[in-house]
């Protein structure tokens, strides 16, 4: 009888659970009887209309408190299509989840060679990747109610998509046509905000009922990656002792690039020193600093580029020292977990800076037309700066 009652309740708990002069303590009493009874017959699919009623009594939060029942070996499914940056905010809150049910396995829809750097990560699922194509009906405002379901999706406990307001759109659609709650999480908050982009993700995913604590992940590059990244340094500087110093100038906005002339006097002060190395990597973003790159290697600097960036964490990996943009690349040095300045300009560094015990941050302040405003043939000047001392003292 209570799993006909469950059943046909499911559909609209607060009605059923909350008739008309209950208290809420006792709607609470209700629905938590209700829940447990769904998720514990695998019906989690409801989880997301529970309603949530926060100080009353002890009940925080009735979402919160189903949570902790939810069965092992759950398939949570995290959709970002976003940069590279973005995608690596999101590590921390995929962290969170795992140590919140170390059964948990996530299934990433993300750009391959995003995914990519996760590899190693045992809580990371294994399988058929993802197909794009099965995605973009839900984009349609008519097609989207007659698509096949992503096959990726299917058997999905969780489902999160991270984007922008076409997104949450996404995630509305997904709702509608998957059996799991679906939620959407805003990847990144309004420019306005002073709040760094984790604590406002992490945020979003403690008002809906999940407990993340704070967690610094790191990333560890594949033996495989890291010996061929070795064998590349020993043919490439075989006189040098030192571990090199790796350079990255480029960004995915131009605006965000510390000027060019800026980045040559730097690289010639590095090179100077002649105890290691110096390395430069260029994105796939970075096509204007391709005549950079040309000129730099006159200085003795060795160029790094088109690589894929499971390659370049191992890089990373082996340098004694990171120097950058606000770019991707500045958040992936951080995350291996090397020293790592990072130049900072129109970008406000208390939202967008990497995180990590060896993030330093200098900002300066810059127009857009000087960033490519550089001659090669102008000779390089000395560079007196609060980041070159940076620089100087952690070489």
């Amino acid at each position: 009888m209570f799993a006909q009652w469950a059943k046909t309740a499911s559909f609209n708990l607060k009605q059923h659970a909350c008739p008309a002069g209950s208290s809420k303590t006792a709607c609470n009493r209700r629905l938590w009887q209700l829940a447990s009874s769904l998720v514990h017959r695998n019906k989690i699919r409801w989880f997301q209309r529970l309603p949530v009623f926060s100080s009353v009594g002890q009940t925080r939060s009735l979402r919160a408190n189903i949570l902790r029942t939810i069965p092992p070996n759950l398939k949570t499914v995290i959709i970002h299509q976003g940069a590279l940056g973005d995608f690596l905010l999101i590590l921390p809150i995929l962290e969170g989840l795992s140590r919140s049910n170390p059964s948990i396995r996530i299934h990433l829809w993300a750009r391959a060679e995003h995914a990519a750097l996760l590899a190693e990560k045992p809580y990371v699922a294994k399988g058929p990747p993802p197909v794009d194509s099965e995605l973009v009906p839900f984009f349609h405002d008519e097609l989207w109610k007659e698509a096949k379901t992503p096959r990726f999706l299917h058997n999905a406990g969780t489902i999160f998509v991270f984007g922008k307001a076409t997104s949450q759109l996404l995630a509305e659609r997904l709702s509608r046509r998957l059996p799991c709650p679906v939620q959407w999480i805003q990847s990144f908050p309004d420019q306005e905000s002073k709040q760094h982009v984790h604590h406002f993700l992490l945020n979003q995913f403690r008002r809906l009922g999940w407990t993340l604590g704070e967690n610094l992940p790191e990333l560890k590059p594949s033996l495989h990656e890291i010996s061929r990244v070795k064998d590349f340094l020993r043919e490439h500087t075989p006189t040098s002792s030192g571990r090199p110093v790796l350079v990255h100038p480029g960004s995915g906005g131009l605006r965000k690039v510390w000027p060019l002339k800026k980045w040559w006097n730097l690289l010639a002060l590095l090179s100077a020193c002649k105890h290691c190395p110096v390395v430069m990597t260029l994105g796939p973003a970075d096509k204007r600093l391709k005549g950079f790159a040309k000129e730099v290697k006159r200085l003795g600097v060795l160029v790094f580029d088109e690589t894929t960036l499971p390659r370049l964490a191992a890089l990373i990996s082996q340098c004694s020292l990171f120097i950058g943009s606000d770019s991707g690349v500045s958040h992936l040095a951080a995350l291996v977990g090397i020293p790592t300045v990072v130049v900072f300009g129109p970008t406000n560094p208390n939202v967008w800076a990497p995180r990590g015990p060896h993030v330093h941050v200098i900002q300066e302040s810059w127009e857009e037309p000087e960033v490519l405003d550089w001659s090669p043939d102008v000779e390089p000047a000395s560079l007196d700066s609060p980041l070159t001392r940076l620089v100087m003292g952690l070489l």
